[in-house]
């Protein structure tokens, strides 16, 4: 009876996942400028990422990132086995060099200070909300949202109160209208080149002359992302938009 039930789960999760639960972006209503919603702050707490531990709620649609005062430790989390509505996001290397959350994506927008991150507690281990998925769309067309087939894309619109610094190089994935993205993470280790693109995209290594710090779109007070990947599993944030509104 218990290795059926998890079989359900099993298939539950896999269907809520792969089927796309989420609304495209215009199903959403979901329109926004494609300006930085903020700046920086002066005094910004910049932190050095480490590997990305993550929960996704799908049913409140949420992700929960390891953090607070018990983080989950390493070992701990390899062997974490969890079940509907909550599953694992896969593990990622993550390339950004510094970041720092502003605030989780339900806190108002005029919080300050501790209040202005939510954290929650799961299997005895303290956890912050990072983002809530809004919207999902398909380069060229509709594929698996978590392995999307060779030569396509899956753009994930969220809500995520972050700021992203890249301060020497990184890899940048663009199309032929102007967009460009930055990869942020890698499932396999070292960035591969080689991936499978749509038509018009390309994927370089480029070195900078100054930081890139990449901050959300949208209205001010907004924070919003585009997340694409790749059949590769490596992930990219938006950070250049060919339109003055997305989606265009």
């Amino acid at each position: 009876m218990i290795a059926f039930h998890r079989f359900l789960t099993f298939w539950a999760t896999l269907f809520l996942l792969s089927s796309c639960s989420l609304p495209s972006a215009t199903e959403a209503n979901l329109s926004y400028p494609t300006t930085p919603a903020l700046e920086a702050p002066a005094n910004i707490d910049w932190k050095k990422p480490g590997l990305a531990k993550e929960l996704i709620n799908l049913k409140e649609q949420v992700v929960l990132l390891s953090g607070g005062a018990r983080p989950i430790p390493p070992e701990v989390w390899s062997e974490m086995k969890v079940r509907y509505p909550w599953t694992k996001n896969i593990d990622r290397h993550v390339l950004i060099d510094q970041t720092a959350l502003l605030r989780s994506p339900n806190a108002p927008v005029n919080c300050e200070g501790e209040n202005c991150l939510i954290f929650r507690e799961f299997k005895g281990y303290s956890w912050v909300e990072l983002a809530k998925p809004l919207a999902v769309d398909f380069i060229p067309s509709k594929t698996d949202i978590l392995r999307p087939e060779p030569g396509h894309l899956v753009v994930k619109t969220i809500k995520k109160c972050q700021v992203l610094r890249y301060e020497k190089d990184l890899y940048q994935l663009s199309d032929n209208r102007g967009n460009a993205y930055a990869m942020h993470a890698t499932e396999s280790g070292p960035p591969n080149l080689n991936a499978q693109l749509p038509e018009g995209f390309t994927l370089q290594y480029l070195t900078l002359d100054t930081p890139l710090v990449i901050t959300p779109f949208g209205e001010s007070g907004d924070c919003y992302f585009n997340i694409v990947g790749d059949h590769l599993g490596q992930g990219y944030h938006q950070y250049r938009y060919a339109s003055d509104r997305y989606p265009d």
